[in-house]
């Protein structure tokens, strides 16, 4: 009997934990970042929202000099991290799309923390960089 009771305890934290887990990060919401390429700063507005494990939005980007451009969002969440697809067309004389991967964690409620990577349709890329974005 003690046996059964072990296994039964066993069970239901084995569950529990997958059941936490399953729950995912809540990225819903809207976040800030800010990011400096040598003398043009930007401001990114990301507007997310959560569909099971997955991640979905839309954003846009005033840089200090230049016109705003925007994008959509797209991602998935797997615990309290999450990777995100930034993918945007850009504006005319510059590269035709750009794309860039956020690979991130949420820091706590209000911060996601980790490491983007940009690259464009002219075959240009930014080496890794860190980021964080605060939710407004």
């Amino acid at each position: 009997m003690r046996i059964l009771r072990l296994v039964l305890v066993f069970c239901f934290l084995f569950q529990s934990s997958c059941f936490i887990q399953a729950q995912g990060a809540d990225l819903t919401g809207t976040w800030e970042s800010k990011y400096s390429f040598g003398p043009i700063e930007e401001v990114m507005t990301a507007k997310i929202q959560v569909v099971g494990d997955n991640l979905l939005g839309s954003f846009s980007v005033q840089p200090s000099q230049g016109d705003r451009y925007s994008g959509i969002i797209f991602g998935t969440i797997n615990g309290d991290s999450a990777k995100a697809y930034y993918l945007s067309e850009r504006r005319s004389g510059g590269p035709e799309v750009a794309i860039s991967l956020a690979d991130c964690r949420l820091a706590d409620e209000n911060t996601i923390k980790g490491t983007f990577y940009y690259q464009d349709s002219d075959m240009n890329a930014l080496p890794p960089s860190p980021f964080e974005a605060i939710r407004k």
